[in-house]
C-alpha cells in the first residue's frame, strides 16, 4: 500500500498544503499563514505529516490539529543533507526542505534562492553539504518599507516589468525592486562561485512567489544558453523536500 503523506510548509505570509502519493504532490492549497485554522486539515487523511514551519503560532495552531503523527522539520531529522553549520537549530525548517530538494534533484553544487517574506540563499556543496547562506529582504518587505518610511511613495505591487525606465512611481519602484534582487542574485552567485566552489559555478534553483519574474529579467540579451544566471525555477522546490524528509522518515 502507498504510502499518505500531509506536506506543510508555512511561511510568515503564506501556508502550503499538499498530500503526496507514491513520491507524486497532489494538488497545492495555498493559504495567507494568519489564516490558518485547524478545519483546513478536518478531511485530510496521511499516515504521517511533514512540516516546516518558521511561524511559532501557526504551528501551535496545528500541534491540536493534525489528522496523523507530526514530523516537525529540523537539523537534527535526516533529510539526506549533513549540516555543517556553527549552530544548525539556527536554520531555518523551510531551508532545510529546500536543501533536501536540491541534493535529491543531484545536480551539486547548489544554490538554492527562496523569494518569500524575505529572499534566502543556500548553498550546498559537491557532497551534499549544507554551508550556510544569505538572508535579504523580501520584495514585498522592502515595497511595504517604501511606503511606511516615506511621506508619498504608494504601497506598489510587484509585477512584471518592461523596461528599465519607470514612467510612473509604481513602475519606478518595481523596477527598482526587481532589478535590485536580480542584482542581489548575479552578485551572490559571483561570489560564491569564486569564494566556495573555486570558479565552478553552482546550478542556481529558485523558488518563491517572485523566481519567476526575477529569473526571466535575469536572463541578459547574448548569453548563451548555459551561461543562465538562474538555471531552474521551481515553485513546489520546498514540498519537494518535504517529501523527500517523508519517504526518509516514514
Amino acid at each position: 500500500m502507498k504510502q499518505k503523506y500531509l506536506l506543510i510548509d508555512i511561511s510568515n505570509s503564506f501556508t502550503k498544503i499538499a498530500v503526496a502519493t507514491g513520491g507524486k504532490i497532489g494538488r497545492v492549497t495555498k493559504i495567507a499563514t494568519p489564516q490558518l485554522t485547524p478545519q483546513l486539515f478536518n478531511r485530510l487523511k496521511a499516515s504521517l505529516a511533514v512540516i516546516s514551519s518558521v511561524v511559532p503560532e501557526a504551528s501551535r495552531i496545528l500541534a491540536t490539529s493534525l489528522p496523523c503523527p507530526p514530523l516537525w522539520v529540523d537539523h537534527r531529522v535526516p533529510g539526506g543533507v549533513r549540516v555543517l553549520y556553527p549552530n544548525p537549530r539556527t536554520i531555518g525548517a523551510d531551508r532545510l526542505a529546500n536543501a533536501a530538494a536540491a541534493v535529491k534533484l543531484g545536480k551539486l553544487p547548489a544554490l538554492v534562492v527562496d523569494f518569500g517574506t524575505a529572499v534566502t540563499f543556500d548553498v550546498i556543496d559537491a557532497k551534499g553539504n549544507y554551508l550556510g547562506g544569505i538572508i535579504a529582504p523580501g520584495l514585498p518587505i522592502a515595497a511595504k518599507a517604501l511606503h511606511e518610511r516615506t511621506a508619498l511613495l504608494p504601497l506598489t505591487k510587484i509585477q512584471k516589468i518592461t523596461s528599465s525606465v519607470g514612467k510612473s512611481t509604481e513602475e519606478a519602484i518595481r523596477i527598482g525592486l526587481l532589478l535590485g534582487a536580480v542584482g542581489l542574485v548575479r552578485e551572490a552567485v559571483t561570489r560564491i562561485t569564486i569564494e566556495t566552489f573555486q570558479g565552478k559555478k553552482p546550478y542556481v534553483i529558485a523558488t518563491g512567489g517572485d523566481a519567476e519574474l526575477v529569473a526571466r529579467l535575469s536572463v541578459q540579451k547574448g548569453d548563451a544558453k548555459g551561461n543562465a544566471l538562474i538555471d531552474l525555477v521551481d515553485p513546489l522546490l520546498t514540498l519537494r523536500g518535504l517529501l523527500e524528509i517523508a519517504e526518509k522518515n516514514g
